[in-house]
C-alpha cells in the first residue's frame, strides 16, 4: 500500500522514473492508478512494473489507447549457456562441478529464480562445499531432496531453518513483502532471538535491509518467497497476526496515522476487527481524493462498502456508517463525472438512508442525489431533492449542509432560468463555506457555483472575482481543481465580455491542470463554445464529439445535450444543415420540456443567426456543392429565413428578459439589430442596438458593447 502512495506522489511532481516490482492481482490501487495516469499523462515519465504470468497490467481493450506508451517486454528462460553464466557469477567460479552443470542442463530449464534457489539449497544442505578457492559436491545430486517447482524449493529451505529464525521470518512475511523492524520486534512473541534471527536470514539471503532511516526496514529478497511463507501459515494464525500488527502500528505511530491509513486497513481487514477495517479503508478514500488519484480513490470505497453492505446482521450504527461511506464516496462519482453510476448508488439506498440516517447525514444524501440529478439534466426532481436538503439543514442549523445545498441550488437554479435566486444561493453558501471553515471542498464548490450563476446572468467582473478567489484558494489548500476552475472562470468572464480568443486560451490551461474528468470536460465545452464563437469550426466540432462521447458513456448530460446542440449549429456552418438543424431543435425540444430556460433563450438565439445569415446570403458566396446538397432547405427556408430569425430573436429576448439574462439579452438585441439594418429598417435597428448597448453595459462586456456601439455609429 506505501509504494502506491509513493508512485502516486511521484507521478505529480512532474519527469519522474517509476518501478513498482512484483506487480500481483493484490496491488489494485496501484494497478488502477497506473492505468488512469497512462491515459493522460503530462509530464516526462517511465513506468516500469515488473509482473509475472498469467497477471496481465492491462486487458486487451485497454491497450487500444495505450500503444503509443506502452510497450510489453517478454523477459524469456534462460538458455543452457546463460544458465552456466549465472551459476559461474553465483559460486563466484568457472570451475563448475561436471554434475551440477549437467543438473541445470536437464532440470533448471532456464528459471532464474528456480536456479538460485536451487544453488542456496544445494548449499545449505551441505550437498555442494567451498573446496579452497573451488566447488565440490559431497554426493550424487540425484541423492539431494530438490523439489521441482520454485516453491517447493523455497519450502525446502524454509524447513532446514531453526524453529525461531523460521517462526521470526513468518511474522515477518505477514507484515508484508518490506516490513519495518519495529514492528516485527513488537509483535513477535521470541523477542530475544530477533537480531539473531534477522542476521541470519539475511545471511542466507532470504531477506535484506530496504532503509536505515528513518525506521530501519527489511525487504524480502523475492516477493515469492514473501508469498511461500505466508501460505504456509494457517488462516487462523495469519488472522491474528493481523490484528496484532494493527494494533501495534496504531500504538507505534500514533502521531502519524495517515502515512499508514492504507496499511492498517490491509491488515484489519485480514484479522479479526472488521469495523476498523472500513473507518480505515474509508479513510484511506478520502487520503486518495485529496490527490485526485481518483481510482484508487474508487477502489478503496468500494472495498469497505462491499465490506460493510455485505455484513448479514447490520447494528443500527453499521447502517450509519454505510450511509456516511455513501455519502464520502458521492465526490469520486463527481469528480469522475460518473453521474449515471452515483445517481444508481444513491437511488439503491434511498430508503435505508430515509429510515436510518440522522438529519445531518440525510440532509447530504438528498444533496448529492439532487445535484447528480441536475447533471443528468433531471432539472425539478433534483431541485425538489436539494429544497429538502436545504430545510433539513435550516431545521437543524446544520451549516455544511446548508452550504452544499445552496451551493448546488445555485447551479440547478441558474439552470432553471432562476437566476437572481440562484445567486442568492450562491451568495448563501459561500457564508456557510466562510463559517464552517473546515471543509475545503465545500469552500471550493461554493465559489464554483456561485461563479456560474453570475455567468448565466452576465455580470462579467463578479466572474472575474470569483476567478480570483478559486486561484487564492486552489494556492492556500495546495487544490489543483480549484486552480483549474479559475481558468474557467476567468474564461466564463472574457467570453461573457466577447472576448473569445483569451477566453480559449484560458480554457486550455484549465484543461491542461485539470485533476479529474468532471473538470476537464466542463473546460472542454466552454473551448468548444468560444472556438465555436471565435469563428473555428473545426476545432469546435472535435471537441463537443468528445464531451458527447463521455457524457453517453457517464450520464453527463448537462454538458451532453448543449454539445449536441452546438454541434448542431457546428454543421449548419460547414453545410450539413438537415443533421445541423436536427440536432439543434432535439436539444431545443429537451429545455423546453424541461425548463431549462437560460439553455432555451441561448438555443433561439444561436438559431436566430443562423436563419439571419440564411436571410443575408451568409456573407459570403456559397459553392456550387454546398447549394446542391441544400437545394430543397434552401427553397423552403430563404423566403422565410428573415422572419423566422426575427421570431427566434424575439423568443431569445423575451426569455432573457423575463430571467434577468443579461448578457444574451444584449447579444439578441445586436444580431436583431443588424439584421434590420441589413433589410433597411433603420429605425428598428437603431432601436435595437440601444438596447443592446444598455444591455453591455450592465454586464460591463467591454468587448460586446464596442461591436454594438461601432454598429450604431455605422448606422450615422
Amino acid at each position: 500500500m506505501p509504494a502506491c502512495n509513493q508512485f502516486s506522489a511521484l507521478t505529480r511532481r512532474g519527469p519522474s522514473i517509476v518501478c513498482l516490482e512484483d506487480l500481483h492481482w493484490a496491488d489494485t490501487s496501484s494497478i488502477e492508478l497506473l492505468r488512469s495516469i497512462l491515459k493522460d499523462f503530462q509530464f516526462p515519465a517511465v513506468f516500469l512494473c515488473a509482473h509475472r504470468p498469467p497477471f496481465s497490467l492491462f486487458a486487451s481493450h485497454q491497450l487500444t489507447g495505450l500503444s503509443k506508451v506502452y510497450n510489453e517486454i517478454k523477459l524469456q528462460d534462460l538458455s543452457t549457456s546463460e544458465a552456466q553464466t549465472m551459476v559461474e557469477s553465483l559460486l563466484k567460479t568457472e570451475a563448475v562441478p561436471f554434475d551440477l552443470r549437467r543438473f541445470i542442463q536437464t532440470r533448471v530449464e532456464g528459471n532464474p529464480f528456480y536456479l538460485e534457489e536451487a544453488i542456496n539449497a544445494l548449499i545449505e544442505s551441505e550437498t555442494l562445499i567451498r573446496d579452497n578457492e573451488s566447488w565440490k559436491l559431497t554426493k550424487p545430486i540425484s541423492e539431494a531432496i530438490i523439489p521441482s517447482t520454485v516453491q517447493g524449493v523455497i519450502s525446502a529451505r524454509l524447513d532446514r531453518l531453526e524453529r525461531g529464525t523460521k517462526r521470526v521470518l513468518q511474522e515477518a512475511s505477514v507484515i508484508g513483502r518490506a516490513f519495518l523492524y519495529e514492528i516485527l520486534r513488537n509483535i513477535t512473541e521470541i523477542k530475544d532471538i530477533v537480531d539473531k534471527s534477522l542476521n541470519g536470514l539475511e545471511r542466507l539471503d532470504f531477506i535484506r535491509p530496504r532503509t536505515l532511516q528513518p525506521d530501519l526496514e527489511y525487504i524480502f529478497k523475492h516477493a515469492l518467497t514473501q508469498e511461500v511463507v505466508y501460505n504456509g501459515l494457517l488462516k487462523k494464525e495469519r488472522q491474528s497476526l493481523h490484528e496484532r500488527i494493527g494494533l501495534i502500528m496504531e500504538q507505534l505511530f500514533h502521531d502519524r496515522l495517515p502515512e499508514f491509513y492504507e496499511t492498517l486497513a490491509y491488515h484489519y481487514k485480514r484479522g479479526q476487527s472488521f469495523l476498523k477495517a472500513v473507518n480505515y479503508l474509508k479513510k484511506a478514500g478520502e487520503k486518495s481524493l485529496q490527490r485526485y488519484a481518483l481510482e484508487e480513490c474508487d477502489s478503496y470505497f468500494k472495498e469497505a462498502y462491499d465490506l460493510l453492505s455485505g455484513k448479514p446482521e447490520k447494528t443500527g450504527e453499521d447502517k450509519k456508517l454505510l450511509i456516511d461511506l455513501i455519502i464520502k464516496w458521492g465526490y469520486t462519482y463527481h469528480f469522475r463525472a460518473d453521474y449515471m453510476g452515483l445517481i444508481h448508488l444513491f437511488k439503491a439506498h434511498e430508503t435505508l438512508a430515509e429510515s436510518d440516517a440522522h438529519k445531518e447525514q440525510l440532509g447530504m444524501f438528498y444533496s448529492w442525489l439532487g445535484f447528480a440529478l441536475q447533471r443528468r439534466e433531471k432539472l425539478q426532481e433534483g431541485y425538489e431533492y436539494l429544497q429538502k436538503a436545504l430545510k433539513i439543514g435550516e431545521e437543524i442549523g446544520d451549516i455544511k449542509g446548508i452550504g452544499y445545498s445552496c451551493a448546488w441550488l445555485a447551479t440547478i437554479g441558474a439552470d432553471l432560468g432562476l437566476l437572481d435566486e440562484a445567486v442568492i444561493y450562491g451568495e448563501r453558501a459561500r457564508e456557510a463555506a466562510n463559517r464552517f471553515g473546515t471543509d475545503h471542498y465545500l469552500s471550493s464548490i461554493a465559489l464554483i457555483n456561485s461563479g456560474y450563476a453570475y455567468y448565466f446572468r452576465g455580470d462579467v467582473k463578479k466572474i472575474a472575482e470569483i476567478g480570483q478567489l478559486l486561484l487564492d484558494h486552489g494556492r492556500k489548500h495546495s487544490d489543483v481543481n480549484s486552480m483549474a476552475y479559475h481558468y474557467i472562470s476567468m474564461g466564463h468572464s472574457r467570453s461573457t465580455a466577447g472576448d473569445f480568443h483569451s477566453a480559449i486560451e484560458l480554457c486550455k490551461k484549465s484543461i491542461q491542470v485539470s485533476p479529474s474528468p468532471a473538470t476537464s470536460y466542463a473546460a472542454k465545452f466552454v473551448l468548444g463554445l468560444c472556438c465555436f464563437s471565435a469563428g473555428q469550426v473545426e476545432e469546435a466540432q472535435s471537441t463537443f464529439e468528445e464531451v458527447i462521447e463521455h457524457s453517453e458513456k457517464s450520464g453527463y448530460e448537462h454538458l451532453g445535450t448543449a454539445s449536441q446542440a452546438l454541434k448542431g449549429i457546428v454543421l449548419i456552418a460547414k453545410g450539413d444543415l438537415k443533421n445541423g438543424i436536427l440536432l439543434y431543435e432535439n436539444a431545443m425540444r429537451i429545455w423546453f420540456e424541461r425548463r431549462s430556460l437560460y439553455r432555451y433563450a441561448g438555443a433561439n438565439y444561436l438559431m436566430g443567426k443562423v436563419y439571419s445569415k440564411i436571410a443575408q446570403g451568409g456573407g459570403e458566396r456559397k459553392s456550387l456543392s454546398f447549394l446542391m446538397k441544400n437545394i430543397f432547405f434552401l427553397i423552403k427556408t430563404v423566403p422565410f429565413a428573415r422572419r423566422k430569425a426575427e421570431e427566434h430573436f424575439s423568443i431569445a429576448i423575451k426569455t432573457a428578459r423575463e430571467i434577468g439574462a443579461k448578457s444574451y439579452l444584449g447579444q439578441a438585441y445586436l444580431e436583431l439589430g443588424k439584421l434590420h439594418k441589413a433589410k433597411g429598417k433603420r429605425e428598428e435597428a437603431h432601436e435595437c442596438i440601444t438596447k443592446a448597448i444598455k444591455a453591455f453595459e450592465k454586464c460591463e462586456a467591454d468587448v460586446f458593447l464596442k461591436q454594438a456601439e461601432e454598429a450604431l455609429a455605422a448606422l450615422g
